[in-house]
């Protein structure tokens, strides 16, 4: 009876075994298809930035359209386009270059991959130019994630933001003073 009992285990575990790499490959087809959707989404999104940015052109001048607004819009259900009379100019090209730089990639990138970019690009990069004056600049817009350390993605590909890690604080030692007779 225990012979029978190992095979009747040992056919269980296999067909658990089998059954996982079948799910495994569903979820790895799902993700696969979620990229192609994502870098569909900021393709659509980047035509729809460019349009808008013609639009704007054409009827008022440069400018670019104030993103943030647009976002509150559609979070609130309204998907309706920012009319033209929004845009405004940017303090910060390099903010924007990001953006597009992640549009055009369609997944997150590495903030060294980004520099690269930036540069070859000849963006000016805000302060000294370094990696850390930069990500100054993308952790405070609201457009973009940090997706893990060092690699930012759009906000608009529903992406988590990594959550900051927590500092531990150390207590002071503090020394005892001795009385003396």
């Amino acid at each position: 009876m225990g012979a029978e009992e190992n095979d009747s285990r040992a056919l269980s575990e296999e067909a658990i075994e089998t059954a996982l790499e079948a799910v495994r490959a569903r979820i790895e087809k799902a993700k696969g298809g979620r990229a192609g959707l994502d870098r569909a989404i900021a393709a659509a999104r980047e035509e729809e930035r460019l349009l808008q940015r013609l639009l704007a052109l054409r009827r008022d001048g440069p400018a670019e359209r104030e993103p943030e607004q647009q976002e509150a819009r559609e979070a609130a259900g309204d998907d309706r386009p920012i009319s033209p009379t929004a845009f405004r100019r940017k303090k910060y090209p390099a903010v924007q270059a990001v953006i597009d730089e992640l549009a055009t990639a369609g997944r997150p990138l590495h903030i060294s991959e980004l520099m690269r970019l930036l540069r070859a690009r000849d963006v000016p990069i805000p302060g000294s130019g370094t990696q850390a004056n930069l990500i100054t600049h993308l952790r405070r817009d609201s457009r973009l994630v940090r997706t893990s350390r060092g690699m930012y993605g759009l906000a608009a590909w529903g992406l988590e933001s990594m959550q900051p890690a927590r500092r531990i604080r150390r207590r002071r030692k503090r020394r005892r003073t001795t009385a003396t007779s």
